[in-house]
């Protein structure tokens, strides 16, 4: 409880071999050893408490949270299907299944998981209720949203989740209309947020921002994103990722590929496809660059298929760290059996997510992979990579304003100087990997890609060897029919190319004054200008 599970793995190990093994403590003993990242070990303590007491509804609920965190995505489901039959009287299941599944995209299955719900509880609790509504915005069906967040507004008038879609899906409905957002803006404001939660004021504080940046109200939309940032850091604070790890890693990675460090990174020759088409390709850059929109564009077409924002490295890079050498130095040793051990255990986790590899061009499409652009040209020298290039002053803008989930990397968003800190290492290492690296590397610039999409595309499809297909010319009618935008730019790429987020930081340039000397040398290395 108090954050030390080192120490409490062992006092909890200690309790299982004095006392009678019970399910109880094997599932305490799996959750501290998760939390120290010793997922096998983790995986067998729920196993043991299993094997002690098959219907041990604890046990389920740890395990499939873990499952999920590992994306072993349909093992986690499986897991609550199963707490959902032997607890029928419980909603909790019903809604953390729903919850996975619309993470997934999967979000007709979870609409059809609440219509079991909705069948078995009478009256049906907010939750659900809210549940359905985030489900309907998610998919577009802003009416829908709209009906069912007011449901459950009747029953919780305050209900900081309710509010929050409610509000979302009347934006997207109201787009440009002063009149109904200034109504959407009083019955935010007529909350009284210091009765709520940190996770419900922060959401409310998140629609408010929104609503008076599409107002013209620039300094109260950034103290609105300020204050939702500052709601984000305190609920961090309690139970979130350190701020300072993935910097750290970014780091070490700048150092190790520094001049003079001794990593050999001669040109490999290129390794036969195996099981698939080609070599992947990876979309990467650095996070609100464009890369959702031009994901879409690409998937539009009818010889590729993208994987967006999945874990798909992660397998690679663990059987990385694991090598006697630490990474990034081991992989100057990399054998040829290595290599290629790596390569199947990469194709091996894209298949078993269902992509057509044999005959589609692949497209891994995580922003920040760029920060592990050295591994993929060790493993994959042939990979084409599509680097997404936004001005540096807007991307950094969006982030910070982005109410992101605040994983290791995205923490650093919650304050302006961090944005811009994150930006410039990560960036600073992208340079560095240009410097040395032999990359296959085709740009694609997101103040391009909104003025004139087909000109900006075609030299991706050269890049790739495909032609133009009139499918892309219409990325929000794709992302539609896809139904299963993960991204927080859902809302954006389901409506057509708009170019107001185009220089947007001239808007808030005093708010940015802060930063702008940090960002400089990167607006002139990548062409752009203040």
């Amino acid at each position: 409880a108090q954050g030390q599970p080192a120490e409490a793995e062992k006092l909890i190990a200690l309790a299982t071999r004095v006392a009678r093994p019970n399910p109880n403590l094997l599932v305490n003993l799996g959750k501290a050893r998760a939390a120290l990242g010793k997922t096998a070990a983790a995986l067998s303590s729920y196993r043991s408490a299993l094997n002690l007491d098959p219907l041990y509804a604890d046990a389920l609920e740890a395990r499939s949270e873990l499952l999920f965190g590992e994306g072993r995505f349909d093992e986690a489901l499986a897991d609550i299907d199963e707490l959902i039959r032997i607890r029928p009287a419980e909603m909790r299941p019903y809604l953390k299944a729903s919850s996975m599944m619309n993470d997934l995209g999967r979000f007709r299955e979870a609409l059809r998981l609440c219509d079991r719900a909705i069948a078995a509880f009478n009256p049906p609790p907010v939750e659900l209720l809210v549940m359905i509504a985030v489900t309907h915005e998610r998919l577009s069906e802003l009416d829908a949203a709209v009906h069912w967040a007011e449901s459950a507004l009747k029953l919780s008038p305050h209900n900081g989740n309710a509010l929050r879609v409610w509000a979302k899906a009347q934006r997207r409905i109201a787009k440009r209309n002063p009149e109904l957002l200034r109504k959407v803006e009083e019955r935010l404001k007529s909350v009284d947020v210091e009765k709520m939660s940190v996770a419900e004021a922060r959401v409310v504080y998140s629609e408010l921002a929104n609503v008076c940046d599409e107002l013209g109200e620039v300094d109260a939309a950034f103290d609105y994103f300020r204050m939702q940032n500052e709601k984000t850091l305190e609920f961090v604070e309690q139970a979130g990722p350190a701020t300072e790890d993935f910097l750290k890693e970014v780091e070490r990675l700048i150092e190790a590929f520094g001049s003079g460090n001794g990593l050999d990174y001669k040109p490999l020759p290129a390794p036969s496809p195996g099981k698939m088409r080609s070599a992947p390709v990876f979309l990467v850059g650095f996070p609100r660059s464009g890369t959702t929109l031009l994901d879409q564009i690409l998937d539009a077409h009818p010889d590729t298929q993208v994987a967006e924002e999945l874990p798909l490295l992660k397998s690679m890079k663990t059987a990385v760290d694991a090598f006697p050498a630490a990474y990034p130095q081991s992989l100057t040793h990399l054998s040829e059996k290595q290599r290629s051990d790596l390569r199947r255990l990469y194709a091996d986790e894209v298949t078993q997510r269902g992509f057509d590899i044999a005959n589609k061009i692949f497209v891994d499409k995580m922003p920040l992979n760029l920060v592990h652009v050295g591994l993929i040209n060790r493993v994959f020298p042939d990979a084409k990579i599509i680097l997404a290039l936004r001005h540096p002053a807007d991307v950094v803008l969006s982030c910070f304003m982005q109410d992101f989930v605040p994983n290791g990397a995205m923490v650093n968003f919650l304050t302006l100087e961090g944005t811009a800190r994150l930006y410039d290492r990560v960036m600073t290492l992208w340079r560095r990997y240009r410097e040395i690296l032999p990359l296959n590397v085709v740009e694609v610039r997101y103040e391009n890609l909104i003025r004139d999409l087909r000109s900006e595309v075609e030299p991706v499809l050269d890049f790739l060897g495909l032609p133009w297909n009139e499918a892309q010319a219409d990325p929000a009618a794709h992302a539609l029919a896809r139904g299963t935008i993960r991204t927080p730019s859902y809302a954006q790429v389901t409506q057509p190319i708009y170019s107001s987020a185009a220089d947007r930081w001239r808007r808030y340039e005093k708010h940015l004054a802060p930063v702008l000397p940090l960002l400089e040398k990167h607006i002139e290395y990548f062409g752009y200008t203040l």
